[in-house]
C-alpha cells in the first residue's frame, strides 16, 4: 500500500463547499508536484460532524483508512481538533480572507490543513472539479426537475440561514433580507425581470423575511427531491443568482457561470463575516457586491 508520504493529502473538514476548497487546493498541489492525492476524512469520524460529501466524486484522490488518517478530537460545540498520529510535513492555512502564495512551496509528503476558499489554489484542476460535479449521477426525477428548472428562466437567491444563527450572537452574521432586497431591485435595473427562486435552509423563516417582496416567487422546499449535489445544480440552473456569505452558494453560481452561455449576473455580499473581511480573493472580479448588512 502507498505511503501517504509519497504524495499530497487534503485534511477534509466543513460542510460541501469547503470541502471542495479543500479537495481543489489538495488536487492543485498533487499535479503540481506529480505525485499521489490522498483525502483524510477523520474530521467527520467525530460526533456532530457533517457528512462527508465528496467521496463520490470522480477525482484522482484515494480517501485514507482510518488506519492511515489522523486522529481528530471535538474540543467544544464548535471546534474539532486534527492530531497528527506521526512525524510529517504540515501546511496551515495561516489566513482564511486572502490567497496565499506559500502553498505552492509544498513538498510530497504534506498534509494540507484549512479551508483555501479562493479559486487561486486550484487554477489549473479547477475545469476538472466543475466537470467532475456536473456529471454527479441523477435519478429520473431529479433529471426531470433540472430539466424544467433549467427551461424556466429565473433568478437563483440563496439565502443561508441555520447553523448561521447557532453561534454566539457576537460572531453571528448572515446575508440580510434587506440585502436580497436590494439586489433584487439591481438586477431589475439591469433589465433582468424574472422569477425568483429561493434555496435556503430555513425556508419557512425566509419566507416571512420576503413577505413584502413584489416579484413572483418559489420556495424551493428541501423535500428531499434533490440530493446537495442535485440541488447545487439546481441553483445553478437560474439566469443570475443572488449569493448568501456561503461557500456552497459560491459553488453554485461558479456552477452557473461554467454552464451559461453568457456571463451571468453574479450579486455577492460584503462583507462575507462578522470580522468585516471582503473575501476580495474568494469573489470573482465579475461578479458584483452588494453591502450584505
Amino acid at each position: 500500500m502507498n505511503s501517504r508520504r509519497d504524495g499530497i493529502t487534503g485534511y477534509i473538514a466543513g460542510g460541501l463547499g469547503n470541502q471542495l476548497f479543500i479537495l481543489g487546493a489538495a488536487w492543485e498541489q498533487a499535479e503540481r508536484l506529480r505525485c499521489p492525492l490522498y483525502l483524510d476524512a477523520s474530521h467527520f469520524r467525530v460526533e456532530g460532524t457533517r457528512g462527508f460529501e465528496i467521496d463520490a466524486l470522480a477525482t484522482p484522490a484515494r480517501i485514507l483508512d482510518p488506519s492511515e488518517s489522523w486522529r481528530s478530537l471535538r474540543i467544544n460545540s464548535e471546534r474539532v481538533l486534527p492530531l497528527p498520529n506521526r512525524l510529517g510535513r504540515v501546511y496551515l492555512e495561516r489566513d482564511a480572507d486572502r490567497f496565499t502564495e506559500t502553498i505552492d512551496q509544498v513538498r510530497s509528503g504534506t498534509t494540507l490543513v484549512g479551508y483555501f476558499q479562493s479559486r487561486k489554489y486550484f487554477p489549473t484542476i479547477a475545469p476538472r472539479l466543475i466537470d467532475a460535479m456536473l456529471e454527479m449521477p441523477e435519478t429520473a426525477q431529479e433529471s426531470r426537475i433540472l430539466d424544467r428548472l433549467r427551461a424556466e428562466p429565473a433568478i437563483t437567491l440563496h439565502l443561508r440561514r441555520g447553523d448561521y444563527l447557532a453561534v454566539p450572537t457576537e460572531r453571528q452574521f448572515i446575508a440580510s433580507v434587506d440585502y436580497a432586497k436590494r439586489a433584487l431591485a439591481l438586477t431589475r435595473s439591469l433589465g433582468l425581470d424574472l422569477p425568483v427562486r429561493v434555496f435556503s435552509d430555513s425556508v419557512d423563516l425566509v419566507r416571512d423575511e420576503l413577505a413584502g417582496v413584489e416579484a413572483p416567487i418559489q420556495f424551493m422546499e428541501d423535500d428531499g427531491s434533490l440530493s446537495i449535489w442535485n440541488t447545487l445544480k439546481a441553483m445553478a440552473a437560474g439566469t443570475a443568482m443572488i449569493m448568501s456569505n456561503s461557500s456552497f452558494s459560491w459553488w453554485a453560481a461558479t456552477l452557473m457561470a461554467h454552464r451559461a452561455q453568457t456571463r451571468p449576473v453574479v450579486i455577492g455580499p460584503r462583507p462575507w463575516t462578522s470580522s468585516g473581511t471582503a473575501k476580495a480573493d474568494l469573489l470573482e472580479a465579475e461578479w458584483i457586491t452588494l453591502d450584505a448588512r
